[in-house]
């Protein structure tokens, strides 16, 4: 597992006095429309956001919309170059089938 330390490769971003990102950590970011298919109890659902410029270990930040059922946990990692993969767990003890909606991904390259 990588680092979680600020400024250290693959770890988490390091703020300039500003309190942004410096310019030397490229931000990249897509908004995708997606439509997950019903989740039942337990499982978990999958869809891929193109991130042009994404690679393996980068880090990655994942938007769900603002209507996001309860019960649903949500996380993102850069599973091929140029290529984020959202994955879904549902931890209710039934079926949900989330709407379709405006997905953001946000990736810090390394």
């Amino acid at each position: 597992m990588g680092s979680t330390s600020k400024g250290v490769a693959g770890g988490l971003a390091t703020l300039n006095s500003s309190g942004r990102v410096p310019a030397t950590q490229v931000r990249l970011t897509a908004t995708a429309t997606i439509d997950f298919a019903s989740i039942a109890a337990g499982a978990v659902g999958t869809d891929t956001v193109t991130v042009t410029g994404a690679a393996t270990g980068d880090f990655v930040l994942v938007a769900p919309p603002g209507n996001l059922n309860a019960g649903l946990v949500v996380f993102g990692f850069v599973s091929a170059a140029n290529t984020v993969t959202i994955r879904v767990l549902n931890g209710t003890a039934g079926a949900i089938d989330p709407a379709s909606a405006s997905w953001k991904v946000t990736v810090f390259t390394t």
